[in-house]
């Protein structure tokens, strides 16, 4: 009885098993930081996918409800209330001054807090520090859980050049977005925690306070102006690509997109050093003061 040679596999079918293992589908993603690459030389450990099987599984039908969906929507929604808040403080801190003067300015920014982010003590802690803290907390749990994926994929060792921490691997918007936090802390602190923690509340936080520091030494003018600078492109930069993104505009429209973002910031820049940077120091006993809230950020010094 002679044995039964063993059946050699057709080229199309050798083709498409290679494609099935060599080729790894990409992992779901909500955003354009992932690079969905494909490394032909690395075989993603999974289950050799037949003609009846390659429709089913985690990476090749995501659930639309899925962790990532949901940490998705988390990080899009977050940004409409922060977004919300830093369109009313440009308008009332940099446009108003700028069109109508100075006085004008701080009565707007008055009324802005008295009206609105600051009518009620919960509503400050939600709109501002909860929506971003919220913001940041689904992006980092999004690439980690994406991370996850790959490890998953792989046998527990993805390869570098697909990791979700490489920077390569960031989008321009994601990049600007982690970049401007340290300047927008360190706003934040000299304009809402020191007043809190001296004064008890941002009652005597005037735009002249915040003049008052670009005229403080020799170099307050350029250290103050190349701060403001490199925080309010970077803010711009990445609430204009993430409202494209959300919108749906095209990757080819990013030169489109950069130029949004250069004239908000210019904007935004204009009312900042035409009149607020100008306005030049203050004095008597509300100039005294504001040294003394300048030595407590810089120095740690009452």
């Amino acid at each position: 009885m002679s044995r039964r040679s063993p059946r050699i596999p057709e080229d199309d079918e050798i083709s498409f098993i290679s494609m099935q293992e060599l080729a790894p589908t990409p992992i779901e993603d909500d955003d354009d930081d992932y690079l969905n690459l494909t490394l032909p030389h690395i075989q993603p450990v999974e289950k050799r996918a037949t003609h009846h099987s390659a429709s089913i599984g985690p990476y090749n039908n995501p659930s639309p409800r899925s962790l990532a969906f949901w940490l998705a929507r988390t990080q899009k929604y977050s940004s409409y209330a922060f977004t919300s808040f830093l369109g009313i403080h440009a308008a009332t801190a940099s446009l108003t001054p700028l069109i109508f003067g100075l006085d004008s300015g701080n009565s707007s920014l008055l009324l802005a807090r008295t009206y609105y982010y600051q009518s009620h003590p919960y509503v400050e802690l939600l709109l501002i520090p909860g929506s971003l803290l919220l913001h940041i907390g689904s992006g980092l749990g999004l690439r980690a859980y994406r991370h996850y994926q790959q490890r998953q994929r792989y046998g527990g060792r993805p390869p570098a050049i697909l990791s979700q921490w490489r920077w390569q691997n960031f989008s321009g918007a994601s990049l600007a977005g982690w970049t401007m936090l340290p300047f927008v802390a360190a706003h934040t602190g000299l304009l809402r925690v020191v007043p809190l923690l001296v004064d008890g509340g941002s009652h005597e936080v005037t735009l002249e306070y915040l003049g008052h520091g670009f005229s403080l030494g020799p170099w307050g003018w350029w250290v103050g102006s190349g701060f403001y600078t490199v925080m309010v492109g970077l803010v711009s930069y990445h609430v204009v690509s993430g409202w494209a993104k959300y919108l749906g505009a095209s990757q080819k429209r990013r030169q489109i997109t950069a130029a949004t973002a250069t004239a908000v910031a210019g904007a935004w820049l204009s009312g900042l050093f035409v009149v607020v940077a100008r306005s030049g120091p203050v004095r008597g006993y509300m100039g005294r003061h504001y040294d003394r809230l300048y030595n407590v950020f810089f120095l740690g010094t009452v």
